[in-house]
């Protein structure tokens, strides 16, 4: 696998994803993904290789 199998998106103002960076492991798509939602407080994700969406978070979903 490639080293960097991760990739991870925030949904930019116009509503279209936008690649921020990729990762190597999951673990270290999570925690950039938390870390760029809360620094740009919009809705960020992470997906694999071939395109399925592992996590999505989005900062301003309250929670109960």
């Amino acid at each position: 696998m490639s080293e960097r199998q991760f990739r991870v998106e925030e949904l930019n103002p116009f509503l279209e994803w936008h690649l921020h960076t990729t990762e190597a492991s999951l673990e270290l798509a999570f925690e950039s993904v938390t870390r760029i939602s809360r620094m740009i407080g919009r809705k960020t994700r992470v997906l694999s290789r071939d395109g399925a969406v592992l996590f999505e978070l989005d900062p301003l979903e309250k929670k109960n």
